[in-house]
């Protein structure tokens, strides 16, 4: 059985050719010794942006996420504060609870974990996966990381619409009628080729 989080399911689907085997490998000895794993870089962002949206008061939050920073974590942190109140804009949406969940392929587990659930003006819900990483998010990847919430979305927040929002960039992703038709049986085949990954790595 392999049990992976959802970003590494995206890190894996946007990655290609010898670099596969060599993340797989990387990720099969993190989850046999955890101790190993590493720190989550951007779980401070998470809880700031989080803080933010809990009170109103986003561009306070961001601050507070820049002046708390490290000289490593420095940069990242300013162009995640600067994406996000440029996503907001004049945005306001409102937090929902959001809960987690497994997707399951054969012996094949991802952990989907939304950052955040949303409420927009409109009354529409989101369940919300943030992206944080300096390269862009490709349209494959958005794509996996909302397909895999929609298989999962009653255990998320009932009836609500996958969302994806590269965070630097301040770009959200949603999944049209035409990508999501497709989107199974190629899921699914990553998911077999990570398993075939996985067990040449033992």
């Amino acid at each position: 059985m392999a049990y992976v989080t959802l970003p590494t399911f995206v890190g894996y689907s946007t990655s290609s050719g010898p670099a596969r085997m060599s993340f797989v490998r990387r990720y099969r000895r993190l989850f046999e010794n955890p101790e190993r794993s590493a720190f989550n870089f951007y779980q401070r962002a998470t809880s700031a942006i989080r803080a933010g949206r809990a009170t109103g008061m986003d561009e306070e939050a961001m601050r507070a996420l820049i002046d708390q920073a490290t000289p490593r974590s420095l940069p990242h942190y300013t162009a995640v504060s600067e994406g996000w109140l440029r996503y907001l804009g004049r945005r306001a949406p409102q937090l929902v609870n959001v809960g987690h969940a497994r997707w399951r392929y054969g012996d094949f587990e991802s952990r989907v974990s939304p950052q955040l659930g949303l409420r927009k003006a409109n009354g529409q819900e989101f369940a919300t996966w943030l992206y944080f990483k300096e390269e862009p998010l490709t349209r494959d990847g958005a794509n996996l990381a909302l397909w895999n919430m929609e298989q999962v979305m009653p255990e998320l927040i009932p009836g609500a619409t996958a969302l994806v929002v590269d965070v630097r960039r301040a770009k959200e992703f949603t999944l049209n009628s035409r990508d999501r038709a497709r989107m199974g049986p190629w899921v699914r085949s990553e998911a077999s080729s990570f398993m075939s990954l996985w067990e040449a790595a033992a």
